[in-house]
């Protein structure tokens, strides 16, 4: 009798472990790994004013949880990140996205930064947020910072292998560069 006790005991175990791992959701939210730049490139020669493009791209780009985001002066976008009430993502998964790391907010802004500018012709300004007030945020200027690249955004915009290799590999992902950028643009809080 002791020994069935045991089993019983035992398969409970076992099966409230599984139903526990199974009931937390794996968070979707997109890393820079994650991005096709052909994909993404899909976009490209996008306006503002094309809102159902705007949200596409936003969608599709690192960090896509967004709150919202503003089209202002019609070539100025500003993009908060945070989670809605009744998104898919949790507080927590886009906390640990976000501030697992101390450079993840870096990356992805510049990341998402240059991308906006390469599809969005007419963009001029780009505000990227977080939703709390704590947070850093930045805003990066088109011209200012195409003067710091290889290559002019519509170059990259026909050439996502020159994108992947001189932005993406070469920039974002680059500490020393990247810490360039954000010496003329800083992050401000």
């Amino acid at each position: 009798m002791k020994k069935w006790m045991y089993i019983l005991l035992l398969m409970t175990v076992i099966l409230s472990a599984c139903s526990s791992q199974a009931s937390e959701k794996e968070s979707d939210i997109k890393g820079i790994e994650d991005i096709s730049l052909k994909q993404l490139s899909k976009h490209r020669n996008s306006y503002i004013g094309d809102n159902g493009a705007i949200g596409a791209i936003l969608s599709y780009l690192p960090g896509h949880v967004i709150r919202e985001y503003e089209i202002a002066d019609e070539k100025n976008l500003k993009v908060t990140y945070g989670v809605k009430e009744n998104a898919n993502d949790t507080e927590e998964q886009f906390d640990a996205f976000w501030f697992d790391e101390k450079d993840t907010v870096e990356k992805n802004y510049l990341y998402n930064a240059l991308a906006l500018f390469i599809l969005i012709d007419n963009v001029e300004q780009v505000t990227l947020r977080m939703s709390s007030n704590e947070e850093q945020s930045v805003t990066f200027k088109r011209h200012q910072l195409e003067k710091k690249l290889p290559h002019s955004f519509k170059e990259y915009k026909d050439d996502t292998a020159l994108w992947q290799r001189e932005l993406v590999d070469g920039v974002v992902k680059s500490k020393e560069k990247r810490q360039d950028v954000y010496n003329t643009f800083p992050m401000q809080k």
